[in-house]
Protein backbone atom coordinates (compact mmCIF):
# COMPACT_ATOMS: atom_id res chain seq x y z
CA UNK A 1 0.00 0.00 0.00
CA UNK A 2 1.13 3.41 -0.24
CA UNK A 3 1.13 6.27 1.43
CA UNK A 4 -2.49 7.75 0.29
CA UNK A 5 -3.50 4.43 0.93
CA UNK A 6 -2.16 4.35 4.40
CA UNK A 7 -3.39 7.86 5.42
CA UNK A 8 -6.89 6.42 4.68
CA UNK A 9 -6.25 3.75 6.47
CA UNK A 10 -4.96 5.37 9.79
CA UNK A 11 -7.19 8.37 9.43
CA UNK A 12 -10.18 5.82 9.49
CA UNK A 13 -8.37 3.76 12.49
CA UNK A 14 -7.59 6.77 14.58
CA UNK A 15 -11.45 7.98 14.27
CA UNK A 16 -12.82 5.24 15.73
CA UNK A 17 -11.56 5.66 18.82
CA UNK A 18 -14.26 5.39 21.56
CA UNK A 19 -14.03 9.37 22.26
CA UNK A 20 -15.06 8.19 25.88
CA UNK A 21 -11.57 6.90 26.06
CA UNK A 22 -9.16 9.48 24.63
CA UNK A 23 -8.75 11.40 27.45
CA UNK A 24 -7.98 9.00 29.76
CA UNK A 25 -5.94 7.59 27.26
CA UNK A 26 -4.02 11.15 27.23
CA UNK A 27 -3.46 10.79 30.85
CA UNK A 28 -1.88 7.20 30.70
CA UNK A 29 0.35 8.54 27.62
CA UNK A 30 1.57 11.66 29.55
CA UNK A 31 2.31 9.11 32.64
CA UNK A 32 4.29 6.90 29.78
CA UNK A 33 6.24 10.26 29.12
CA UNK A 34 7.11 10.51 32.69
CA UNK A 35 8.18 6.99 33.39
CA UNK A 36 10.93 7.81 30.02
CA UNK A 37 14.34 9.02 32.00
CA UNK A 38 15.63 11.00 28.69
CA UNK A 39 12.20 12.48 28.42
CA UNK A 40 11.98 12.88 32.49
CA UNK A 41 15.35 15.34 32.30
CA UNK A 42 14.12 17.25 29.67
CA UNK A 43 13.95 20.81 30.04
CA UNK A 44 12.89 22.28 26.51
CA UNK A 45 9.86 20.31 25.50
CA UNK A 46 8.06 20.58 22.15
CA UNK A 47 4.52 19.60 21.73
CA UNK A 48 1.41 20.12 19.49
CA UNK A 49 -1.86 21.47 20.51
CA UNK A 50 -4.25 18.35 19.49
CA UNK A 51 -7.17 18.46 18.06
CA UNK A 52 -9.64 15.60 17.73
CA UNK A 53 -9.25 12.95 16.69
CA UNK A 54 -6.00 13.25 17.88
CA UNK A 55 -4.58 11.69 20.78
CA UNK A 56 -4.77 14.08 23.78
CA UNK A 57 -1.77 16.48 24.59
CA UNK A 58 -3.51 18.58 27.06
CA UNK A 59 -2.21 16.37 30.22
CA UNK A 60 1.21 16.12 29.68
CA UNK A 61 1.65 19.85 28.75
CA UNK A 62 -0.19 20.63 32.08
CA UNK A 63 2.39 18.42 33.63
CA UNK A 64 5.34 19.80 32.25
CA UNK A 65 3.95 23.55 32.77
CA UNK A 66 3.47 22.25 36.71
CA UNK A 67 7.26 21.02 36.62
CA UNK A 68 8.67 24.39 35.22
CA UNK A 69 9.71 23.03 32.29
CA UNK A 70 9.71 25.01 28.80
CA UNK A 71 6.92 24.19 26.84
CA UNK A 72 6.86 25.27 23.39
CA UNK A 73 4.50 24.92 20.58
CA UNK A 74 5.30 25.12 16.80
CA UNK A 75 3.54 27.93 14.62
CA UNK A 76 3.79 28.22 10.70
CA UNK A 77 6.12 30.90 9.23
CA UNK A 78 3.66 32.36 6.54
CA UNK A 79 6.54 33.71 4.27
CA UNK A 80 8.50 30.28 4.00
CA UNK A 81 5.75 27.87 3.30
CA UNK A 82 5.73 24.16 4.43
CA UNK A 83 7.94 25.06 7.74
CA UNK A 84 7.64 25.49 11.28
CA UNK A 85 9.52 27.88 14.05
CA UNK A 86 9.16 26.64 18.03
CA UNK A 87 7.87 29.08 20.13
CA UNK A 88 7.65 28.88 23.64
CA UNK A 89 4.25 29.04 25.31
CA UNK A 90 3.54 29.63 29.22
CA UNK A 91 -0.44 28.52 29.30
CA UNK A 92 -2.75 27.51 26.57
CA UNK A 93 -3.75 31.07 26.92
CA UNK A 94 -0.69 31.95 24.79
CA UNK A 95 -2.62 29.90 21.95
CA UNK A 96 -4.62 31.09 19.45
CA UNK A 97 -6.59 29.48 15.85
CA UNK A 98 -3.76 28.84 13.37
CA UNK A 99 -3.87 29.03 9.83
CA UNK A 100 -4.00 25.33 9.20
CA UNK A 101 -7.13 23.80 10.06
CA UNK A 102 -7.28 26.22 13.12
CA UNK A 103 -4.76 24.24 15.21
CA UNK A 104 -4.18 25.94 17.98
CA UNK A 105 -0.17 27.59 17.54
CA UNK A 106 1.45 30.60 19.84
CA UNK A 107 0.55 33.98 18.76
CA UNK A 108 2.52 36.14 16.46
CA UNK A 109 3.39 38.32 19.60
CA UNK A 110 5.68 35.41 21.25
CA UNK A 111 9.24 35.04 20.18
CA UNK A 112 10.49 32.00 18.43
CA UNK A 113 13.46 30.25 20.26
CA UNK A 114 16.53 27.90 18.19
CA UNK A 115 15.27 24.30 17.56
CA UNK A 116 18.70 23.39 18.35
CA UNK A 117 18.47 24.19 22.02
CA UNK A 118 15.32 21.82 22.52
CA UNK A 119 16.04 18.70 24.59
CA UNK A 120 12.97 16.74 23.19
CA UNK A 121 10.26 16.98 20.74
CA UNK A 122 6.42 15.18 20.58
CA UNK A 123 5.52 14.11 17.05
CA UNK A 124 2.04 13.36 15.89
CA UNK A 125 1.21 11.03 12.95
CA UNK A 126 -1.23 9.46 11.35
CA UNK A 127 1.09 6.03 11.96
CA UNK A 128 4.38 5.48 12.98
CA UNK A 129 5.44 1.59 12.42
CA UNK A 130 8.15 -0.78 14.11
CA UNK A 131 11.31 0.77 12.39
CA UNK A 132 10.36 4.20 14.35
CA UNK A 133 9.36 5.21 10.74
CA UNK A 134 6.78 8.09 10.90
CA UNK A 135 3.93 8.96 8.68
CA UNK A 136 2.30 12.40 8.06
CA UNK A 137 -0.48 14.07 7.02
CA UNK A 138 1.88 14.85 3.40
CA UNK A 139 2.88 18.79 3.89
CA UNK A 140 6.23 17.69 5.54
CA UNK A 141 6.74 20.11 8.40
CA UNK A 142 7.53 18.34 10.21
CA UNK A 143 10.09 16.21 8.60
CA UNK A 144 12.12 19.79 7.79
CA UNK A 145 11.47 20.72 11.12
CA UNK A 146 13.00 17.33 12.53
CA UNK A 147 15.89 17.26 10.07
CA UNK A 148 17.15 20.29 11.73
CA UNK A 149 17.30 19.20 14.77
CA UNK A 150 20.92 17.98 16.66
CA UNK A 151 21.15 14.05 16.87
CA UNK A 152 20.87 14.35 20.64
CA UNK A 153 17.02 15.86 20.59
CA UNK A 154 15.03 13.32 21.73
CA UNK A 155 12.02 12.18 18.91
CA UNK A 156 9.08 11.19 20.99
CA UNK A 157 6.22 9.66 18.65
CA UNK A 158 2.49 10.18 20.05
CA UNK A 159 -0.06 8.32 19.02
CA UNK A 160 -2.84 5.43 19.55
CA UNK A 161 -1.47 2.01 19.32
CA UNK A 162 -3.84 1.44 16.88
CA UNK A 163 -1.65 3.59 14.69
CA UNK A 164 0.98 1.57 15.15
CA UNK A 165 2.02 -1.01 11.91
CA UNK A 166 4.24 -3.58 11.02
CA UNK A 167 5.91 -1.50 8.26
CA UNK A 168 5.37 1.85 6.26
CA UNK A 169 6.66 3.42 3.36
CA UNK A 170 9.50 5.50 3.49
CA UNK A 171 11.52 8.10 1.53
CA UNK A 172 14.57 9.02 2.26
CA UNK A 173 14.09 12.67 3.28
CA UNK A 174 10.75 10.97 5.58
CA UNK A 175 12.13 11.77 9.62
CA UNK A 176 11.89 9.19 11.92
CA UNK A 177 11.13 9.04 15.48
CA UNK A 178 13.38 7.67 18.81
CA UNK A 179 10.35 5.88 20.50
CA UNK A 180 6.55 5.46 20.40
CA UNK A 181 4.60 6.72 23.39
CA UNK A 182 0.84 4.99 23.04
CA UNK A 183 -1.88 4.42 26.21
CA UNK A 184 -0.38 0.92 26.21
CA UNK A 185 3.82 1.98 26.99
CA UNK A 186 6.64 3.15 25.52
CA UNK A 187 8.11 1.53 22.19
CA UNK A 188 11.98 2.11 21.55
CA UNK A 189 13.63 1.83 18.45
CA UNK A 190 16.95 0.47 18.82
CA UNK A 191 18.78 3.10 16.04
CA UNK A 192 15.86 5.69 16.31
CA UNK A 193 15.40 8.01 13.26
CA UNK A 194 13.22 5.03 11.42
CA UNK A 195 15.82 2.30 11.22
CA UNK A 196 15.93 -0.02 14.06
CA UNK A 197 13.63 -3.23 15.21
CA UNK A 198 11.92 -2.04 17.96
CA UNK A 199 10.80 -3.35 21.54
CA UNK A 200 7.12 -4.76 22.38
CA UNK A 201 5.62 -1.96 24.65
CA UNK A 202 4.01 -3.33 27.84
CA UNK A 203 0.42 -4.57 28.82
CA UNK A 204 -1.21 -1.35 30.31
Amino acid sequence: MDKRGWRRVLAERRRRVDPRLREEWGRRMADHFWSVPELVTALRVMLYAAVEPEAPTAALAERLWAAGRTVCFPRLIPHRPGEMEVVPAAGWHDLVPGPFRGIPQPADALPPIDPGTLDAVVVPGLGFDRAGRRLGQGGGYYDRLLARLPARVVRAGWAYSVQLVDALPHEPHDQGVDLLITETGVLWFCSGRGAGAGQEPPAP
